[in-house]
């Protein structure tokens, strides 16, 4: 079951690294292999095995150990718990394309919460939480700003505030 765990992981990590390409090759046939039943030829799983191990019993020779022997048993598990959270996540991922498709937003009808899908698709929803530039016109006596801003909650303007456009940070 390394292989289906060390497929993933490779298969990032060569991105990055043309040191991983080798390995993310030998999970790949791995993979290949044991999904028509049949045996790695490459000894992948051996290799992975090998490494893994030795490097966890450097720090401990006990764990080390342990690990080695329950191998097998541990990259099933793993494999089981990242196959529950790729559904988790595809579930999820999917219901948040329908409530936007349906809804026009992530999380459901009338939700104001955050949607990433909103700045893929040119949507602008303004978040209550974050402090947004409007420009105001008209300046007050002595260049300071002037009180009857348009601007909801105006607090301050920036810079130096003549009767040119200045801006209102609300």
């Amino acid at each position: 079951m390394i292989c289906f765990v060390a497929l993933i992981i490779f298969a990032i990590l060569a991105i990055f690294s043309a040191k991983y390409r080798v390995y993310f090759k030998e999970a790949l046939d791995c993979v290949a292999r044991k999904a028509t039943l049949r045996k790695c030829t490459t000894s992948f799983d051996k290799k992975m095995k090998v490494k893994i191990t030795s490097k966890i019993s450097k720090r401990s020779k006990k764990i080390g150990r342990c690990v080695y022997k329950n191998f097998d048993l541990i990259t099933w598990i793993i494999t089981i718990f990242s196959i529950i959270i790729m559904i988790y996540s595809l579930w999820f991922g999917v219901l948040g394309v329908y409530n936007f498709y349906a809804y026009g937003n992530c999380n459901g009808p009338e939700s104001t919460d955050f949607c990433v899908y909103d700045a893929i698709s040119g949507i602008n929803v303004p978040n209550p939480n974050v402090s947004t530039v409007s420009t105001i016109s008209s300046c007050g006596e002595l260049g300071e700003c002037a009180s009857n801003c348009t601007v909801p909650d105006f607090e301050a303007c920036s810079g130096d505030c003549n009767c040119g456009q200045q801006t209102c940070n609300i």
